[in-house]
């Protein structure tokens, strides 16, 4: 099997082959059912596996990297040749390549996963972003990264923001929601309510870092979903099913000659 349901975005162009798995395609058992692509949180080896090995086919790419998530804002380079063993034990939250026939991914279940497309360069990036990348500065490395190694244009870029936890779902505490204040003042990305916590538009904030960096606002396109209340449940999501839910994954490569 290779063709998974996956969600695409129209800000990346056709030299690249992108998506954002959801739930369907997979072989794993409630509660983790069905395309759960992650071993964190109890799911049967073998499951995950087969899950993963259709993920692979469906990138149409020889090998997939994806690094050790930390919630931070390093940036991973992978070149030809590199063994996906070593850059899975990499401490980053975001990989970037130019090489053609790979991909690149990120896992998530809640956090934004952003895809990033350079058709000049051929460059191309997956960044995992939860609120402490994005204040940590990911998506931001990530265009830093894009123009230091492969010479890519900011105004150039595209990106693709995928199904993360909406602003209608993301409660955070006060030093979370001062945290976003003093990153982005007077940006919008907290709402508050009386009567209620305070709460926090990721893929808001993100928009506003990116357009900082020099992309344009009609150069960045998100996924309208949220993963937590997603009304036909296709997502999974951390904040609604703790440690008994499973993982997508984004990711992105640049399609061979």
């Amino acid at each position: 099997m290779s063709d998974l349901p996956l969600l695409t975005s129209p800000a990346i162009p056709a030299r690249f082959h992108h998506g954002f798995t959801s739930r369907a395609g997979g072989v794993s058992a409630p509660p983790f059912d069905s395309l759960n692509l992650g071993l964190k949180w109890g799911d049967a080896r073998e499951n995950v596996l087969e899950n993963r090995r259709r993920l692979l086919a469906a990138t149409r790419a020889s090998v997939l990297y994806l690094a050790a998530q930390v919630h931070g804002a390093r940036i991973v380079h992978v070149r030809a040749g590199d063994d996906p063993q070593q850059i899975a034990r990499e401490q980053a939250d975001g990989v970037c390549s130019d090489v053609p026939g790979i991909a690149v991914g990120v896992y998530v279940a809640d956090c934004v996963p952003a895809l990033f497309a350079d058709s000049r360069t051929g460059a191309y990036a997956a960044v995992h972003a939860g609120w402490r990348g994005t204040i940590a500065g990911v998506l931001p490395a990530a265009v830093s990264a894009l123009a230091g190694a492969f010479g890519a244009n900011p105004a150039a870029l595209r990106v693709a923001l995928g199904p993360a936890i909406g602003p209608c779902c993301f409660e955070v505490g006060p030093e979370v929601a001062a945290a976003f204040e003093a990153a982005l003042p007077g940006g919008g990305t907290v709402l508050t309510a009386p009567g209620r916590k305070p709460h926090v538009d990721l893929r808001r904030a993100q928009r506003l870092q990116l357009a900082a960096a020099g992309i344009p606002a009609d150069a960045v396109e998100a996924v309208d979903a949220c993963t937590k209340c997603d009304p036909a449940g296709r997502f999974y999501s951390y904040r609604r099913d703790a440690d008994r839910t499973g993982q997508h994954v984004g990711f992105i490569g640049l399609r061979d000659p």
